[in-house]
Order: C-alpha cells, then structure tokens, then sequence
C-alpha cells in the first residue's frame, strides 16, 4: 500500500444517469408504496437502499474501499 492516491478519473455524463438509476429506482418505490397505501417506512427503505447502491457504484468507479486495490 503506497500513500498516492490513484490518479483522478473523469465522468461523463453518461456514467452519471448510470449512478442515478438505483436512487432513481428507490424514488419509484416509494411512489409506488405511496400509491398502494403501504406503510411509508418501506418506501423509505427503498430510497435509503437506492441510495447506497448509487454510492456502492460511485465507491467502486473511484476504487475506494476494500476491493479498491
């Protein structure tokens, strides 16, 4: 393990609608639950979870975090 960060990798604008689409699928859920009269905390949970995979993604493009090597 060396101190230098790995060298800076741009994003384009389609890599950005591709981090999008699990926080994106989450919001649908929650508009679903929200639609079918289901407990909101489930919604919710599909946004956090939505949320985590998009920084899941972002984590990996940058390599940071145990798989970063």
């Amino acid at each position: 393990m060396s101190d230098t960060p790995p060298p800076a990798r741009s994003v384009s604008l389609r890599q950005l609608f591709i981090w999008a689409i699990p926080f994106d699928l989450g919001l649908v859920g929650l508009l679903i639950v929200i639609l079918m009269g289901w407990e909101l905390w489930t919604g919710i949970g599909f946004v956090i979870a939505g949320a985590l995979g998009t920084v899941m993604m972002i984590g990996q493009h940058y390599r940071i975090g145990p798989d970063g090597d």
